[in-house]
């Protein structure tokens, strides 16, 4: 039964630094290409450009100009400073959960969790903005919609196994030392040899 126990928690726990790793990964990822991407130079440098190359370049400029127009509507999720701030507290979330995991410290899962379902809602909420332009049997039937259902799924699953299994190992480990207090509390009884027989005086 033990074994079985062991077992079925390294299963678990393989599953949470799948997950941790992951938030880790693309958090790195989503972050250096942000960080790369010169779009935000591009809206900056606009006001500096000389007269003679505006000139020059105007049907480009213009292009610039609606890009970066049309980018004021686009969600906050998906702008560059959204996927930044992001992509850093994924970061960051994926690191503590990680470390949880490592000490198995249930405290580390909320921060995690946290996360996770702000960022999905907003992607579900950019998601049902969807169904202005398209229609509500193309949009339920999509691989995106399987995915937002899939991945909520699995995670959530995965933490709350996780929890419940840390919280038993911390109640297990607070109940031995609990034990071994009150052994340490107890009187000790010293005998020096067999026990003194007192029947044959009466």
């Amino acid at each position: 039964m033990k074994k079985m126990q062991r077992i079925f928690s390294g299963y678990i726990k393989s599953h949470g630094y799948a997950i941790a790793l992951a938030a880790l990964t693309f958090g790195c990822i989503f972050a250096s290409d942000v960080s790369l991407t010169d779009e935000l130079r591009q809206v900056r440098s606009l006001d500096d450009i000389p007269d003679g190359i505006a000139t020059i370049d105007r049907p480009n400029h213009h292009h610039r100009l609606d890009a970066i127009s049309s980018s004021k509507t686009t969600y906050f999720r998906m702008r560059p400073l959204g996927q930044l701030i992001f992509s850093l507290v994924w970061v960051l979330a994926g690191m503590i959960f990680l470390i949880g995991l490592l000490f198995n410290k249930k405290e580390t899962i909320f921060p995690f969790a946290t996360i996770f379902a702000i960022d999905w809602c907003v992607i579900l909420i950019q998601h049902l903005t969807k169904l202005e332009r398209r229609g509500f049997q193309e949009v339920m039937l999509s691989a995106e919609t399987a995915v937002l259902v899939v991945i909520p799924v699995y995670v959530g699953f995965t933490l709350a196994v996780l929890y419940k299994l840390f919280d038993s190992r911390q109640t297990q480990a607070e109940s031995a030392n609990s034990d071994d207090l009150e052994s340490g509390h107890k009187p000790v009884k010293f005998t020096l040899g067999d026990e003194f027989d007192d029947s044959w005086i009466s």
